[in-house]
């Protein structure tokens, strides 16, 4: 899974805007990255990484996996490594060093605050009968090599896309758009805080 500071992050690792990466390197509604033909991430090359830099939570948690509660508790466990991967995994150091030498708790923190927005979310959508839904790719449409086909769906919703929605919140503001990764994600969840506030008064 990846969300919208995830997208950001590596949209900007490639040069790009976020619409443009969601069209050519997401699937599921804008939530997970395409695989290859080899059922590998498409930015797995022989050399590394391409978005190394800015990888999301998932691959920075890896070989852990990550799970949060309803009060927020963590519990982490290891995951299988697949046949095919070359990886060493290691078995020394403690849960806590692993995490502050993969960086990822900025990563943790900016996904708390998303998860936190999209609950309410839900909860207005539901409240005002509708009911979010999820458009995937159609069942067995394999992701080829060219990477200029757009995906099938949409993605779930226009706040998928910072770069879009931090352009159209700020021209209405008549304000400049962030530069910055940090600052971008903090004025989109502002934003879209600001969208749910109206929403609640009108309810």
């Amino acid at each position: 899974m990846i969300g919208p500071h995830e997208v950001l992050g590596m949209s900007r690792v490639l040069g790009i805007s976020t619409t443009e990466f969601l069209a050519k390197y997401a699937d599921n509604g804008g939530t997970t990255l395409r695989f290859g033909g080899d059922g590998r991430c498409i930015f797995v090359t022989p050399s590394g990484c391409r978005v190394h830099d800015h990888h999301p939570l998932a691959c920075r948690l890896y070989p852990l996996g990550r799970a949060v509660d309803e009060v927020g508790a963590e519990k982490f466990a290891l995951v299988p490594k697949p046949d095919d991967c070359p990886a060493t995994i290691g078995t020394g150091g403690t849960i806590e060093e692993f995490l502050e030498a993969q960086g990822v708790g900025p990563y943790i923190e900016w996904s708390r605050r998303y998860s936190l927005i999209y609950k309410r979310m839900l909860g207005l959508l539901d409240s005002i009968g509708i009911e979010g839904t999820l458009v995937t790719r159609p069942e067995g449409r394999a992701s080829g090599a060219d990477e200029t086909i757009p995906v099938g769906a949409a993605p779930i919703s226009s706040w998928q896309d910072v770069d879009a929605t931090l352009a159209e919140y700020c021209q209405a503001k008549g304000s400049p758009v962030p530069s910055g990764i940090e600052a971008a994600i903090d004025l989109h969840l502002a934003a879209m805080a600001e969208w749910l506030d109206g929403l609640e008064r009108k309810l």
